[in-house]
Parts: C-alpha cells; structure tokens; sequence
C-alpha cells in the first residue's frame, strides 16, 4: 500500500475487508502495512483500541527493517504510560530506525540520548548534594556536643 492510500483509509476510515487486507498484506511481510495496523490499534479506529496489538504490529514492522514502524514502536516505549516510559527501549528502536537511514529516526535517538545524559548529571548532582548534606548533618550533630 502505498503511504497516500494509508492517510487516505485513515481519514475517512476502512471499507469493509479492508482490515483483513491490510493484515494480510502485514502478514506476507509488508512493514508499511504492519505499521498501519499499529496505527489503527493505537488510536482505536475502526478496531479497539490497544496498546499491546499496537506495539506488536510496530515490533513486526521493525523486525522487517520498516524504520517508520522502529519510531513508532520507540514513541510507544517513550510516550505511553502503560509500558511505563520505557527509555531504554525507545533509545534502542530509535537508533535502529537511525540505522536504517530515517532523519526522524536519528533526530529522535539523539535527542533521547542528550535527555539521558542530563538526566544522568541531575542525578550526580543530586547524589553529591545528599552527600554534603549528610557532612552538615555529622558537622551540626558534633558542635551540638560541644
């Protein structure tokens, strides 16, 4: 299915057996097709909605090296509460979209990777700062000895 024929079953919804088509067509290796389905499961059009289907048509996509499928399953991980804003794994299916030569896919992954870090020096600073704490503490609890 070509990208245009997917926003246009979108909009205006699926006719009847198109649904099947589509799987069909995910089936025999089309991760276009697979990526679409995750879509339609995501936002619950014209299907229920689920997150697990979602992200199981997404891993599909991204297992036959579709990059669009990669950043959707990587936005699932990243923004989705259900699957607890696993960055770890968005970092991972971002990189391999980046791999696969997607500019979105590379955006993404850097600044997911940038994110990390300073959540990464956040953490530091944090970590030192409970420790000069934990000196003044032992420096107040000595001078009230005095």
């Amino acid at each position: 299915m070509t990208k245009t024929l997917l926003i246009i079953l979108f909009i205006f919804g699926l006719q009847a057996g198109t649904l099947e088509k589509i799987k069909k067509e995910c089936n025999t290796h089309n991760g276009e097709s697979c990526t679409y389905l995750g879509i339609l499961y995501q936002v619950g059009q014209d299907v229920n909605k689920s997150i697990e289907k979602a992200g199981i048509y997404y891993i599909k996509a991204c297992d036959m090296n579709y990059s669009d499928g990669c950043i959707k399953l990587g936005d699932l991980y990243y923004f989705t509460q259900d699957l607890q804003n696993d960055n770890a794994k968005a970092e991972l299916y971002y990189d391999k979209s980046c791999k696969l030569k997607n500019k979105e896919g590379c955006r993404k992954f850097k600044a997911l990777v940038e994110e990390n870090e300073e959540l990464k020096q956040k953490k530091e600073e944090l970590k030192r700062l409970k420790e000069e704490q934990k000196m003044l503490i032992i420096e107040a609890e000595m001078l009230d000895k005095l």
